[in-house]
């Protein structure tokens, strides 16, 4: 499993993922300092997804036909763009306009990895490649608000934004220079590892946008995942200003409650994958979803840090855990008849959605209602997701249950 292509995708995801997930706690917290309120912050996380979602369906078609190296190695470089981009920005217009830009990273590295990983991964086993794939994102991810936490508190934001590029520019080499241009692993008769861009993976019946829309296992995936980054959406834009305005805690100790829940989210992946691979998915689904509602609504009530540190931790983070690794399995499973870097990219759409929906609706409803009241329609919206794809899963011909 640990082939070079692996390691090198796993290794450049984390340092991306590390760069962004720095850029979690920091953006809420930068766009209010600009003077920028709720609103503002609502708009500025999540103002990548609608690049994100102008590119994602067409670079998963290109790449399933030309291949994913240099899709990827592009997408981390427009990453190194956004983050000279907010070292000189001075207003909430320029830091919302380069996060809009990053969306274009996003629509290429996300989609790009995961039909990578997808490709090297044997029948049977898709669980146990995404989870241990999963890993790194959720390392990178964890550290990011960790150390940025740290970084702010005892230097400043513009370090911050440097670290990110050298870590992002870094990534991008990674990439151009090792990433190995087609997929390869183990032949078995089990594998559909070796997979080049011009195979029957995506040549031979190419399928229609209608047929892979329709398709009831993309649809139930789709809601799973959108569900989910609603959640995620609503944490990453209303969790750092819950800490450290309404509750008066650190920076730090906001980037240990996000990257706690990552680093938890992180250590469980492999062994989620390896019980996805064998027992039903739908069930790991349920828990997931439960346990992950269950922190958001604590977050409604909850004026105690370290409550809301356990709950996030453990309830947020093994919860989403157990949804994504179900959500990437299946993913595989119908890429592997639809297109791996297609279907990739339609999961894409979802968490641009999911991210669009949680953090600029959660900017109107915290105006609005208050910033509680998100945390509260965020574990609504889990389970709401959880039921149709429950609801559609259950009508796919396929076995993934």
């Amino acid at each position: 499993m640990l082939s070079r292509g692996f390691l090198v995708v796993g290794l450049s995801m984390m340092m991306a993922t590390l760069g962004l997930g720095a850029a979690t706690p920091i953006i809420p917290i930068f766009v209010g300092e600009m003077g920028g309120d709720d609103i503002a912050r609502g708009i500025a996380y999540p103002a990548f997804t609608v690049t994100q979602l102008a590119i994602s369906p067409f670079v998963g078609r290109l790449a399933d036909r030309y291949g994913r190296k240099w899709f990827l190695a592009f997408g981390l470089f427009t990453y190194v763009i956004t983050a000279m981009g907010w070292f000189y920005s001075d207003s909430v217009l320029e830091i919302v306009f380069f996060r809009a830009f990053s969306g274009i990273g996003s629509a290429l590295i996300f989609p790009m990895s995961q039909s990578y990983i997808g490709a090297l991964a044997p029948k049977g086993s898709e669980g146990r490649y995404m989870g241990t794939f999963n890993l790194f994102d959720f390392v990178g991810f964890g550290l990011g608000p960790l150390l940025a936490g740290i970084l702010r508190d005892y230097t400043s934001i513009d370090l911050i934004f440097l670290s990110m590029t050298v870590l992002f520019a870094l990534a991008t080499l990674l990439v151009a220079i090792l990433l190995p241009t087609q997929p390869q692993g183990k032949k078995n008769n089990n594998s559909s590892a070796l997979i080049s861009p011009k195979s029957s993976e995506n040549e031979h019946m190419r399928p229609s946008w209608s047929q892979i829309i329709k398709n009831p296992l993309v649809q139930a995936i789709f809601s799973l995942r959108a569900s989910v980054s609603v959640a995620i959406g609503v944490s990453f834009t209303f969790i750092p200003v819950l800490l450290e305005e309404d509750l008066g805690t650190s920076s730090t100790a906001v980037g240990l409650l996000i990257g706690g829940q990552q680093f938890m989210g992180g250590a469980i992946q492999p062994l989620m994958g390896i019980l996805a691979d064998k027992y039903s998915k739908q069930l790991i689904a349920l828990i997931g979803s439960v346990l992950m509602a269950s922190s958001y609504w604590v977050a409604t009530f909850s004026d105690t840090y370290w409550i809301l540190l356990i709950a996030f931790v453990v309830g947020a983070g093994i919860g989403s855990a157990m949804s994504q690794v179900v959500a990437a399995t299946n993913q595989i499973q119908i890429g592997r008849r639809l297109g791996l870097s297609t279907v990739a990219s339609l999961q894409s759409m979802a968490f641009a959605i999911g991210i669009l929906i949680g953090s600029a609706g959660g900017g109107v409803v915290a105006q609005t209602l208050g910033r509680r009241f998100t945390f509260t329609c965020a574990g609504l919206i889990i389970i709401a997701g959880y039921l149709i794809y429950t609801a559609r899963s259950s009508k796919n011909k396929e076995t993934v249950t």
